[in-house]
């Protein structure tokens, strides 16, 4: 556990240890798309390239093709119905003839293989295929074979497109070729062609329904003759006299009768009806209902009386002898009117029976009718069905003895209903291939896929590259970001994935003390800040920078944290603590192979081995890994170096120790748990989520607190995109350095001035 910890909760560590940044809303942003076109923007320059070549090849070494168009308006129903052509134009439009089966007429194998024979293509054909032995022998019989039939008809349709123009009857034949003059020759005998094999098929049905309907004569005779003789037989046996059916007296009788029965029902109906309103006991309602003139005077005089007795009542009494005698008269026309009443309700009764039994009559005498028409029909059904039988036949034989004897001249008057509207001209450019068209089509096209498999790439690929998404990731802090560094004249850069302690680097490592005014340098006190104020009260002293793997970077923030640690004042101690294949004695040419940290955790009295490699900074101490030792874990983990801590705790203002990566091996677990803070270190580009999220769960594991990620090697121009804005700002301003080193290819277009500009 750490030295200066000890004494904190558990809780308070953990909460210590683990303060997440907050993370960002999933959402893609314009910025977010613009910084993923830019990372991947060699992937779509590429694909692009690649598509734009490709079109180029396409349309500089495609031989050119050349397009004939003729236009011919066909119209179905213009033919001469006269005849059997009438009865051909029926049939063909039962099968559903029109614009669209002229098309397929018009492309049919016999109208191609006709059109290339015309022209004698197969010795095109058969020229091709010359070094083809049975080539050689079909072409001495001069016959087709079928592979060449379907070769020549192939040669056709390969090129042909054939459409309707729309809302018209104009249909557009479309032939494409290398050569131009052969193309319009295909068109104009195809559209001769077709003409030529309608007015034959048509002259060809015309007779092959003339010769049918000669068969067919001689039986339909015979028929007819029998069926007019059957007719006849049928009317002497059973006395019907005329040529219709329904022209007798029993039919007459019964649609008169029927008719009468009608009247009277409806007659019936009337009076039953009035006689149900005159049940009614009301008088007023009869009075006013009834056709009896007496009765509507007496209801008059009633009213008359009603409303003399209605005026005098309020002024005489009832008792009054006007009164009384006003009483007696209203009685004595109230019972003549209820005489009157019943008697037109006797009436009223009396008319509906009558209606009631004529109707009754009516309807016997029709069923007696019925019955008799009943046995007519039986006979005229009959009479019906041999009668339209002859008649069927005798029409039918006169109408094909007609057009039998038009057979002969309607095949010649059939004439053609296509009129060629345009002929087909030699084309005198071609219209394929199309550079321009290609060449755009291609850098489109490229863009388009370029972008797809860029965002594909950036989704397959879970490599960290900015601070954003390492924060994102890990939910730790982002302590720093570190540019791509270069030497001071931008000649010799590191490799992006080289690890660290390559011949060359060395030097470039010590950028926060040799470059003090570059972005790197001013990413290092970043770090510091960083770390210092991480806990005001009590900032940590014992810093450890370690990383998933090797090759990320944590030798170089090690040395530089302790180097603008340094830089304030600070008492600093950086040990090199990767026992096995630690480098910082080669960053400060230390010789001495002697001495280091693992000599000091074998021998207790080596604490004083300790290095000052930097004149500039004499608060700044070193101690290498000395000899690699067999067991650096054990030596790690040991109680000599949780001793030695605290020693050095008490001499030194910061302790950095540089350790072993956590995933390749343990010993960094061993002094993490001893010191107050991690520093972990991801390199851009480089580190992957799942390796950086593993070595965040290792280290919370055994309770380490985490301050945060140094991003190194970083991209700029994929960090910020307003860098260079704000680099040109703070040279106008007054903010940043007066000097501007050169940076990295990778760093972005800012702070490019020379010295002295």
């Amino acid at each position: 556990m750490s030295l200066d910890r000890q004494s904190e909760s558990p809780a308070a560590q953990t909460a210590h240890r683990r303060a997440a940044v907050v993370p960002s809303e999933d959402r893609l942003s314009l910025m977010d798309v613009w910084r993923v076109l830019m990372k991947r923007s060699l992937i779509i320059l590429i694909v692009t390239a690649i598509s734009v070549a490709a079109a180029a090849i396409y349309s500089f070494r495609t031989r050119p093709v050349y397009e004939s168009v003729s236009r011919i308006e066909i119209k179905p129903n213009t033919a001469p119905n006269v005849g059997l052509q009438s009865l051909v134009d029926e049939e063909r439009s039962a099968e559903g003839t029109g614009l669209q089966t002229e098309i397929l007429v018009l492309q049919s194998n016999s109208v191609l293989l006709q059109t290339a024979e015309s022209l004698n293509l197969i010795s095109n054909i058969r020229a091709a295929g010359q070094n083809n032995a049975g080539a050689g022998a079909s072409a001495a019989s001069n016959e087709i074979t079928p592979m060449e039939r379907l070769a020549l008809i192939g040669s056709i349709r390969g090129g042909l497109r054939v459409q309707i123009v729309p809302s018209t009857q104009m249909v557009e034949i479309r032939y494409r070729n290398n050569d131009p003059k052969l193309a319009t020759e295909v068109v104009n005998k195809l559209v001769d062609t077709y003409i030529d094999e309608d007015l034959r098929s048509k002259f060809d049905r015309t007779m092959h329904v003339s010769a049918w309907l000669q068969k067919q004569l001689e039986n339909l005779k015979q028929e007819a003759s029998d069926a007019q003789r059957r007719l006849a037989d049928f009317q002497k046996q059973h006395n019907i006299v005329g040529t219709d059916e329904t022209s007798n007296l029993t039919m007459q009788n019964l649609s008169q009768i029927s008719a009468d029965l009608e009247g009277a029902e409806a007659d019936r109906i009337m009076k039953e009806a009035r006689l149900r309103e005159f049940e009614n006991q009301d008088p007023d309602i009869v009075a006013l209902m009834g056709d009896n003139p007496q009765l509507g005077a007496l209801r008059s005089q009633l009213s008359e009386l009603e409303t003399q007795r209605a005026q005098l009542a309020w002024k005489y009494g009832d008792r009054h002898p006007r009164m009384q005698e006003l009483d007696a008269q209203i009685a004595k026309l109230q019972a003549s009117v209820a005489n009157e009443v019943a008697l037109a309700r006797n009436q009223v009764r009396d008319e509906y029976q009558g209606a009631l039994r004529l109707e009754e009559m009516e309807r016997k005498r029709l069923d007696a009718q019925k019955e008799d028409a009943y046995r007519l029909n039986e006979d005229a059904a009959q009479y019906a069905i041999l009668r339209h039988e002859a008649e069927l036949n005798r029409d039918l034989y006169d109408t094909l003895q007609m057009r039998l004897k038009e057979a002969s001249v309607t095949a010649g008057l059939s004439a053609t209903d296509i009129t060629i509207v345009d002929r087909a001209q030699v084309p005198f450019a071609p219209v394929a291939p199309r550079k321009s068209l290609s060449l755009m089509l291609g850098l489109i096209g490229g863009l388009l896929v370029g972008t797809v498999l860029a965002f594909m790439t950036e989704s397959v690929d879970d490599t960290l590259q900015t601070s954003e998404e390492v924060e994102s990731a890990s939910m730790l802090a982002s302590l720093a970001t570190v540019p791509h560094i270069v030497d001071e004249q931008g000649k010799r850069k590191r490799k992006r994935g080289a690890g660290e302690g390559a011949a060359g680097d060395y030097l470039e490592q010590l950028v926060a003390l040799h470059r003090p005014k570059s972005i790197a340098a001013e990413a290092y006190r970043g770090l510091r800040s960083s770390l210092l104020l991480s806990s005001i009260d009590k900032p940590p002293r014992v810093i450890v920078v370690s990383s998933a793997f090797p090759g990320e970077g944590k030798t170089t923030t090690a040395v530089n944290c302790a180097i603008v640690f340094a830089q304030r004042g600070e008492r600093v101690l950086l040990v090199d603590a990767d026992l096995r294949r630690g480098s910082i004695d080669k960053v400060f040419k230390i010789d001495d192979k002697r001495s280091g940290l693992s000599m000091v955790l074998t021998r207790p009295g080596a604490g004083n081995d300790l290095f000052s490699p930097l004149p500039e900074l004499p608060t700044l101490h070193v101690l290498p890994t000395g000899p690699r030792p067999p067991n650096p874990a054990e030596m790690l983990s040991s109680h000599r170096m949780e001793e030695q801590l605290g020693q050095w705790a008490r001499e030194f203002d910061r302790i950095v120790l540089d350790s072993a990566p956590v995933l390749a091996v343990s010993d960094t677990q061993a002094i993490a748990a001893l010191a107050d803070t991690v520093v972990l270190v991801a390199r851009a580009g480089m580190t992957r989520k799942r390796a950086l999220l593993r070595a965040r769960d290792l280290l919370w594991r055994i309770n380490v607190p985490i301050a945060g990620v140094v991003v190194n090697d970083v991209d700029m121009r994929l960090e910020n995109f307003y860098t260079y804005r704000y680099g040109m700002y703070g040279n106008k301003s007054g903010y940043g350095y007066a000097e501007n080193p050169p940076f990295s290819e990778t760093a972005g277009p800012f702070e490019f001035e020379k010295k002295g500009e």
